[in-house]
């Protein structure tokens, strides 16, 4: 960690401990002098265990993106009994999470083998958003354990925005001092994938706080939660599927590249250049994982093409040439009756146009394609000229570099060149 980053993540965890062990004394001093303690005790524990049970089972849904329930209770919290419990609540937990981790193998995070620092601020972080949303609940007009509609809409989409802008912001911010990407452009990609995520949580929020307020509203509560965790496990399953379908993309592409020693890796490859380009234009996280399964399929259809002219050791003919133009089409039968989304099959068929439209198989240019299809084809040419290959010798990255610049507009689409050299340069490699 660098020394800005350091010292705001002390910062943030020192605030955000003292914020929440205030809250905590205030919560219970007031509980134990009021006259329904086993109720409110009751509640507070039943809340409190649902949200480590939800922080507790996170779904991964990428290697940098996961999502859990715990939002839920923190609205909850707030609506039923204000910033004070849920800022409580949030600090007492936080010792009994225990997360698996994503590493495919059956370890799990805990405070006991995680980085104290990273606990601590993970801590403040929480309590500091879910204390200063409830906050701006009342602020908003919400009142604590009233759910009168449509009053209660307003300062409840507040809440809920401001819950996540803090929790992301508070986040990033670290990870903008320690030099691990710009702050506000991750900060409104981040927002944007958690809408979803608040517009489905705050009215289950809703409904979980106006039933725990009820007569014997604890234990329905706990009711409730079942049919949200099948849910979630629905959820996996379904990760689980998409995530098996792309390793049987991979194993198919590695049974292409056995077959031609010199092309080991260039799927590979051309999926990580293509990720990088995409991820520099800003494509939403849905398209880049499209563009990385197009780029991984995209010469299937050399595996039906003769190993002869493949493994060639110098020029095609004319002949030879036309029957390795044929590869495209090849790739578009072969995959026919496999179910892949349209801007998928519209990659792997067209990566060899050209912008200028002098590339085949259809000779499209333009905006007649997808900016996607292009984005392959600068992956793919740019790793053919940087690999030795039977008919030549590798190229300078150097020299490499000015045909892509020099090609700009004619064989590549300048928006991608500009990103890919852009991508290029961050990454180290020119």
């Amino acid at each position: 960690m660098s020394r800005s980053s350091k010292i705001y993540a002390y910062f943030i965890s020192a605030v955000g401990i003292s914020l929440g062990s205030y809250c905590v004394y205030i919560y219970f001093k007031d509980l134990f002098t009021s006259a329904d303690v086993k109720q409110r005790l009751a509640q507070f524990c039943v809340l409190s265990f649902l949200y480590i049970v939800c922080r507790c089972l996170p779904i991964y849904i990428r290697d940098d993106y996961t999502i859990d329930m715990s939002f839920v209770c923190n609205l909850a919290s707030i609506f039923c009994f204000g910033p004070f419990f849920s800022a409580a609540m949030v600090l007492i937990s936080m010792p009994f999470i225990v997360t698996p981790s994503n590493t495919g193998e059956k370890t799990y995070n805990h405070i006991f083998n995680r980085p104290p620092i990273k606990t601590a601020f993970n801590a403040g972080n929480y309590t500091i958003s879910v204390f200063l949303s409830g906050v701006l609940y009342q602020k908003a007009g919400g009142i604590v354990g009233g759910f009168l509609l449509p009053q209660i809409l307003l300062p409840l989409i507040l809440s809920a925005f401001s819950f996540i802008l803090l929790n992301c912001g508070l986040l990033l911010l670290l990870f903008s001092l320690n030099g691990q990407g710009a702050f506000f452009p991750t900060l409104l990609k981040n927002l944007w994938e958690f809408l979803p995520n608040m517009a489905a949580s705050a009215p289950i929020a809703y409904f979980i706080a106006r039933i725990l307020t009820m007569e014997n509203g604890v234990y329905l509560v706990l009711f409730i939660m079942l049919p949200l965790l099948l849910a979630r496990y629905s959820f996996v399953l379904y990760l689980d599927a998409k995530k098996n379908y792309y390793n049987m993309v991979k194993t198919l592409t590695a049974a292409l590249e056995a077959k031609d020693k010199y092309t080991e890796g260039h799927s590979h490859r051309v999926e990580e250049y293509a990720e990088m380009i995409a991820r520099k234009m800003h494509y939403h996280p849905n398209e880049i994982e499209e563009i990385k399964v197009a780029a991984l399929l995209h010469d299937i259809g050399k595996i039906g093409i003769d190993e002869k002219i493949l493994n060639k050791p110098g020029p095609l003919t004319p002949e030879e040439r036309e029957v390795i133009m044929t590869h495209p089409q090849i790739s578009a039968s072969i995959l026919k009756n496999v179910k892949l989304n349209d801007a998928v099959r519209e990659a792997i068929l067209h990566h060899h146009e050209r912008y200028d439209g002098g590339g085949y198989p259809d000779h499209t240019k333009g905006d007649e394609i997808h900016t996607a299809v292009y984005i392959i084809g600068a992956a793919d040419a740019y790793d053919a000229m940087t690999s030795n290959r039977p008919y030549c010798a590798s190229m300078p990255v150097e020299q490499v570099v000015e045909i892509l610049k020099e090609e700009s507009g004619k064989q590549f689409h300048p928006k991608v060149v500009s990103a890919f050299l852009d991508a290029l340069h961050e990454k180290g490699e020119i």
